[in-house]
């Protein structure tokens, strides 16, 4: 009686905890309440060790006994399922079993397997009403042990039969028996990184015993439906029997069927590859007549889950049937499209529509175009399609994510069309130029209500338009002269109302009330721009006929006429008040007939300049004058939209980017007007703050441009005279009160990061030694006065990164000759950059909760231009410690003092700051660490902890880096160490005098390899080596403690595994023995993932210090 009292109030109790757990009050609360349960029902997956995991030093198991197993501990939470009435602890329990089952399955027996299966079986079929949630977390603990079990017992591939049992059952049974089953084939079709081989060939086993009986049940169960012989008892009853049972005919259909793992985030994930036994069931011709039945017959959201499986029938690979089912099953999917159209069936359902232009898009991917061509009905099916395609390009405003799965099933059916045989294709020639119409009409006529707000505006979803643009190049381009008219029907009224504008304007009969007006007309010519753009833009080298460049050219005359129109229209008009949109629109345009015609990537001969000329524009040269001109205003006259001036900016740069087109850039009059005139004065953008990446990309064009040609000394010297200006002056001011004026802040601020932006653009030798020699040793000084003046602003930041971009050897641009000391030169001053700033930062506190704009940012840059300066391999750093000159040692102990500033917690919390830090002791361990003739003891304990710590973090080239160190330096170590000198290297004393340095880092490397799936692993294989021929006795202590820290069932097999790992090799460090262990480690991890082994981690306690 006391007993049963106990058990009951540990029932209760536990039931409080669970539901603190779910339904908390307070994050401290459900912490607690977590705490307690692992106590009462333990995973063995932690860090503890086995003997005390069940204590674990909180209060009394809540449980009232101390669980010594994962079976014992899977015990108890049947006992919670079997006796608990409350869902938080039915899915407590249910949750906790599939974690025990995933994590130690291996040392379930097949018989507790299968009793697991069998309670959960039956506890499913007793308890048919629980909560959802509860009956789904039950559920996917069905399909855990199902997947787990696969290869162990045929009871566990008895899923169909078994099942059908709840299927056969009441309605409620049912719902448990199709969620249930659409559970089991998802799971199965899941993938996780641990023991991918074993989970594939699971996969396959079902696939090819079950899968497909599990949909052809799902079949059963949809027609039973149809045919009115099941009997609800209510409403909720026969939804869910709907829900489920489609959800489950999806999962089949999504099943991956040959391990292609596709992403399930894309829309278009490629055929569905079912296997030939799927054949005559897909082939029945009931089968498309059931799913089309139940699309008409289904109300929303059913009918659209229907329509989701269509879009996967679709999708099945053609394949399967052979040339006579192929055509019947295409036929009977034309067929079943057609009546959805002519009837309009569910079209009115938003969910239903969208899924519907899913049906087509996937329909004309799986299938070709002579098959679709071919069937009887065609003409027919293809007009319906047309005007359903054509009625949602006029109401594009309801379903804006619909359409691109229209025009996509159009782009293909062209695509195609254009390499069919002649008279093949009559009826996409009549359809071509209705489509390109309408999409152009209906892009038009919504300007007004997108002016007025009643609808989104596509023009601001710029991923989405290009992506629809693209499409629409492929359907207009097919019948482009059709299109060409389509085009021309709306352009020109509309620019002939522009013109009389324009008319009325400058005779004063238009005034300011009109302005919502004029942005209508421009708001719809950047549609047209933005049409023909794409058109444009779609040319194919080497097979666009010399018809298709005329009308190109006709259409860009278009353009241009537009283009002086409009800037006569804006002549009037304040700087700036044209519209926005307008203007993006003709820089695509402009970008697009770059790509098609401009550089290398056009033919040097086309018929399109043939057609500009008549306009006067004879070739590329006098295109790309207007071109220049255009954006030379935009950057004159924009400077208040950042927008435009960073497309503008991005066109000159890309302009100048090609190797062609830069040079016939460089002898424009308009562009050598830009480089003489490239200021502030000339062009206000360079003054606005929201502009400021913009112009070091202005600059980097303008440096390309400069450097096209190659003597260019002269130019140089005249394109950098109002730099010289500007410097001379900073130059001349002679105390940091003159540099801490706003306007000189201002100044220095901007031209530094216009000399960034130039300097970026450099790649030769050559020319880099045309700015050294400018810049150095004249205008250093203004970076030390200014750093000191600006530490603690953001100006600090532009000079650093100018000079992050100063020493950066790109393309080896700095390897200076080899007798010039400019190399040990530059370095100095590198030297007095590190401590200039350095001093100023290091001891500062922090304003603002922002640390790493405020203080760890200049950090972070200080440690890039260091990586830069060791990495860049153009300086001797030997010179400085034979000749006693203390830069590099400045340098260094600087780096060292702003590391020790930074909280070591704070490295790993801002992620740029970590990754340069990381990189900067990967260069600085490579060879200067060991060239120093001595280290702070701060220092090297911070880094050896860093060391450890980079190791764990999950990201790939901080860990890596860690590893490249700490390899570097137990390389120099064994090196040393086998040399026995009479005088021991720091380095060695230090270890010497901190024994537990060498094992923390043995530990943090070892840990990561055992407990962690990583993606580099060879990585981490390299310096693991060394640590072990470094530390032999605590190799072994650390695998004897660690085999005895494991449950007694695995001890065997990780002892066996780990003697296995130092197999072969050898005690050095050459290529073949480090190979050799990279191999074994390999293996070793292999052989723990197919025994399905989770390591316990013992409890360490190290710390760096003695």
């Amino acid at each position: 009686m006391n007993e049963t009292r106990n058990q009951n109030q540990n029932l209760l109790y536990l039931e409080s905890l669970c539901q603190e757990l779910y339904s908390p009050k307070s994050q401290e609360q459900r912490a607690k309440a977590e705490k307690l349960l692992d106590n009462a029902f333990p995973t063995f997956s932690e860090t503890l060790s086995p003997r005390t995991n069940g204590s674990n030093g909180l209060p009394n198991n809540p449980l009232g006994v101390k669980i010594q197993s994962p079976t014992e501990s899977s015990m108890y939470c049947q006992w919670l399922l079997e006796n608990s009435t409350s869902p938080y602890a039915q899915v407590f329990a249910s949750a906790r079993l599939k974690s025990l089952v995933l994590d130690h399955y291996s040392m379930f027996t097949t018989k507790q397997k299968l009793e697991l299966r069998s309670f959960i079986f039956n506890y499913l079929a007793v308890h048919p009403d629980y909560q959802p949630f509860v009956l789904s977390s039950l559920a996917q603990l069905f399909a855990t042990i199902t997947k787990v079990g696969w290869f162990e017992d045929n009871e566990f591939k008895n899923i169909t039969n078994e099942l059908s049992k709840f299927i056969q059952s009441t309605v409620d049974h049912r719902v448990i028996g199709l969620q249930v089953l659409s559970t089991v084939v998802a799971e199965m079709n899941q993938q996780s990184p641990r023991n991918m081989a074993r989970q594939r060939k699971t996969a396959i086993g079902f696939r090819d015993s079950e899968l497909l009986d599990i949909f052809r049940l799902g079949l059963v169960v949809l027609r039973q439906i149809l045919n009115g012989e099941m009997v609800f008892t209510n409403d909720n009853q026969e939804r869910k029997v709907k829900e489920y049972c489609l959800i489950l005919l999806r999962n089949c259909l999504a099943f991956d069927f040959i391990g292609t793992t596709p992403d399930e985030s894309g829309e278009d994930v490629g055929s569905i590859q079912v296997t030939s036994s799927w054949r005559s069931t897909i082939e029945d011709q009931t089968f498309l007549q059931t799913m089309f039945e139940a699309y008409k017959r289904f109300q929303p959201p059913h009918s659209s889950q229907v329509m989701e499986v269509l879009v996967q029938i679709s999708s099945i690979r053609r394949s399967l049937f052979n040339e006579e089912e192929r055509s019947k099953f295409l036929h009977a999917l034309m067929q079943g499209i057609s009546e959805i159209i002519i009837g309009s069936i569910g079209l009115s359902d938003l969910d239903n529509y969208h899924e519907f232009c899913r049906l087509l898009s996937r329909f004309r991917s799986t299938y070709q175009w002579s098959e679709i061509t071919e069937k009887s009905g065609y003409s027919d099916w293809i007009d319906l399609v047309a005007d359903f395609t054509i009625k949602g390009f006029n109401s594009w405003q309801f379903v804006p994510n619909s359409i691109q799965y229209l025009l996509t099933f159009w782009s293909k059916m062209y695509s195609s069309a254009g390499s069919s045989r002649p008279g093949s294709t009559n009826k996409l020639d009549m359809i071509s130029s209705k489509l390109t119409g309408a999409y152009i009409s209906s892009k038009i006529q919504s300007v007004e209500q997108i002016l007025n707000g009643s609808i989104d505006d596509p023009l601001e979803n710029e991923d989405a338009l290009m992506d629809d643009l693209e499409m629409f190049a492929n359907i207009a381009r097919y019948k482009y002269d059709e299109s060409q008219k389509s085009i021309n029907n709306l352009f020109q009224p509309i620019f002939n109302q522009y013109k009389e504008l324009y008319t009325q304007m400058n005779a004063g009969i238009v005034n300011s009330s009109y302005t919502q007006f004029f942005d209508t007309i421009e708001t719809k010519f950047a549609w047209l721009m933005y049409m023909i753009g794409g058109m444009v833009g779609g040319r194919q080298n080497y097979i666009s006929t010399d018809d298709q460049d005329l009308i190109d050219g006709e259409l860009t005359c278009q353009i241009l006429q537009l283009m002086d129109m409009n800037e006569q229209w804006n002549a009037p008009r304040t700087s700036g008040s044209g519209y926005e949109k307008f203007e993006l629109a003709l820089i695509y345009f402009f970008q697009q007939f770059r790509k098609s015609y401009i550089g290398e990537s056009a033919q040097r001969v086309s018929k399109v300049y043939s057609k500009l000329s008549d306009i006067g524009y004879n070739d590329q040269s006098m295109l790309l004058n207007a071109i220049i001109q255009r954006i030379a205003k935009n950057l004159e006259g924009w400077s208040h939209s950042s927008k435009i001036i960073q497309r503008s900016v991005t066109l000159f740069n890309d302009l100048a980017g090609g190797y062609s087109s830069v040079r016939l850039l460089r002898k424009l009059d308009i562009v050598q007007y830009i480089l003489r005139n490239h200021t502030i004065k000339n062009f206000p953008f360079l003054d606005t703050t929201s502009n400021l990446r913009s112009r070091m990309i202005y600059y980097s064009a303008l440096s390309r441009i400069l450097f096209a040609e190659d003597n260019v000394e002269r130019d140089f010297e005249n394109f950098v005279k109002p730099w010289d200006i500007t410097l001379t002056e900073l130059s001349a001011l002679n105390s940091l009160d003159a540099y801490r004026q706003p306007a000189v802040k201002a100044t220095i601020s901007g031209v530094f990061r216009d000399l960034r932006g130039f300097l970026s653009a450099i790649q030769s030798r050559k020319n880099f030694l045309v700015f050294f020699e400018w810049f150095y040793p004249q205008y250093i000084p203004i970076l030390y006065h200014a750093l000191e003046a600006w530490d603690s602003d953001p100006l600090a930041i532009t000079i650093l990164k100018f000079f992050l971009e100063f020493v950066n050897n790109r393309s080896q641009r700095l390897n200076f000759d080899i007798s010039s000391p400019n190399g040990i030169l530059l370095f100095r001053e590198t030297s007095k950059v590190i401590s200039t700033y350095g001093r100023q930062i290091i001891g500062r506190p922090f304003n603002s909760q922002d640390k790493y704009a405020e203080k760890y940012k200049g950090i972070s840059i200080c440690f890039s231009i260091l990586t830069k300066s060791f990495a860049g391999r153009y300086v001797n750093f030997g010179v400085f410690e034979l000749y006693g000159d203390k830069a590099l040692e400045i340098a260094l102990n600087t780096s060292f003092e702003m590391m020790l500033c930074v909280p070591f917690d704070d490295i790993l919390m801002y992620p740029k700051l970590s990754k340069t830090f990381y990189d900067w002791l990967d260069t600085f361990t490579n060879e200067h660490m060991m060239a120093l003739s001595n280290m702070n003891s701060n220092a090297f304990l911070y880094i050896m902890r860093a060391l450890a710590e980079g190791i764990q973090q999950f990201d790939g080239s901080q860990c890596s880096a860690a590893c490249s160190a700490i390899d570097h330096i137990c390389t120099f170590v064994i090196q040393q160490t086998a040399k026995q000198k009479p005088k021991q290297h720091w380095l060695l004393s230090y270890l010497t005098q901190y024994p537990n340095v060498l094992p923390y880092l043995f530990t943090a490397n070892f840990s990561a390899v055992l407990f962690e799936e990583r993606q580099n692993q060879w990585s981490l294989s390299r310096p693991l080596l060394c640590l072990i021929l470094l530390n032999p006795d605590y190799w072994e202590q650390y695998t004897r403690n660690l085999v005895l820290y494991q449950l007694p069932e695995r001890r065997d097999i990780l002892a066996k595994a780990l003697s296995s790992l130092m197999q072969d090799v050898e005690i050095n460090l050459i290529s073949k023995n480090r190979d050799r262990f990279t191999q074994n480690l390999s293996t070793f991890k292999r052989e723990l993932t197919n025994d399905n082994v989770i390591l316990v981690a013992p409890p360490v306690d190290m710390k760096m210090t003695m």
